[in-house]
């Protein structure tokens, strides 16, 4: 049993390994939303997926194997092109994916338009109808979370929450749910996440080498 464990090490170091953890993931979307800066680019957002514990193994382009640390990352930043269409492009633990074209749908340039809401509202915690005293007991509590950054000129600014709060998967009702899927950030969250879901099943994220 050790001579196979040991072989199986053998055979990781030779075709090399990698593992990247969150720092490694902020530091490629930093270097592109600082490109995007310096080209001008008057309308650019990201956000970042994570789902806390969940690690993914890949193998890159050359060959070589590639896994998170601890956590899987993948954020995805979008830049305007024109009115019609938008730039997007993904990163994660193992690196960066080329970029995308993506006609810009109706709804999503509504959403985009209304930066003030998108700015000011706000995605409430889970809140459930009722409290008992086995209430930890009664909650499954999803670990899944969702961050953005918006860039609008010169008006930046930072939204987050937990795919949690959106739902009502627990014993008693989240009494914030209809308010937090009513929120043009979650309009956008979910047109993304169609977006993304659409690219993923039909292969069209490529790894850059």
């Amino acid at each position: 049993m050790k001579n196979i464990f040991f072989l199986f090490i053998l055979m990781i170091a030779s075709i090399g390994f990698a593992q990247n953890d969150e720092a490694f993931v902020d530091n490629l979307v930093s270097q592109k939303m600082a490109e995007l800066e310096l080209q001008a680019n008057p309308e650019r957002f990201y956000r970042k997926d994570y789902c806390e514990g969940n690690i993914q193994m890949f193998t890159l382009p050359d060959g070589k194997l590639c896994t998170s640390t601890s956590t899987y990352y993948s954020v995805y930043v979008f830049w305007k092109e024109d009115d019609k269409i938008m730039k997007l492009q993904k990163f994660d633990n193992c690196g960066s994916f080329k970029p995308i074209s993506v006609g810009i749908s109706k709804e999503m340039s509504k959403i985009l338009k209304n930066k003030e809401a998108l700015k000011t509202e706000e995605v409430k915690p889970y809140e459930g109808e009722k409290v008992d005293n086995n209430a930890f007991g009664n909650m499954f509590v999803s670990s899944c979370h969702k961050e953005y950054k918006f860039v609008f000129g010169r008006d930046a600014f930072e939204k987050s929450f937990k795919e949690f709060d959106l739902s009502n998967d627990s014993k008693y009702k989240n009494v914030n749910a209809e308010h937090n899927n009513s929120l043009e950030l979650v309009s956008l969250d979910k047109e993304i996440s169609e977006l993304v879901k659409n690219f993923e099943e039909s292969g069209k994220f490529f790894r850059e080498d």
